[in-house]
């Protein structure tokens, strides 16, 4: 029961920074991939400590909607990270030329 609670508090409070600070859309897959990787930390050490503690019925619902967030923003973050690395090497080539 806890797990989703804090799923779902560690969502609003990135969808409350994304609406108050407006970042640039360049930088919204890092903060997509942060987001996710946030909410499978939490999911999973709260998983793992009912499960050790609990003898009680597991709650993996939340961890199984931490995994796919995070599943689907993994490629979208790869993509960014190639093209950011494209872009560097492009401006060394460009400088490289204009020496």
């Amino acid at each position: 029961m806890l797990a989703s609670w804090v799923w779902g508090l560690v969502t609003l409070f990135f969808l409350i920074g994304i609406k108050k600070y407006r970042p640039a859309k360049s930088t919204l897959p890092v903060l997509l991939m942060a987001w996710s990787s946030v909410l499978f930390l939490v999911s999973l050490v709260l998983y793992s400590d009912r499960l050790t503690f609990d003898s009680g019925g597991l709650s993996w619902e939340p961890m199984l909607l931490a995994t796919a967030a995070f599943l689907f923003c993994l490629p979208l973050y790869s993509r960014y990270r190639q093209l950011v690395l494209l872009q560097k090497k492009n401006k060394k080539q460009s400088k490289a030329r204009a020496c």
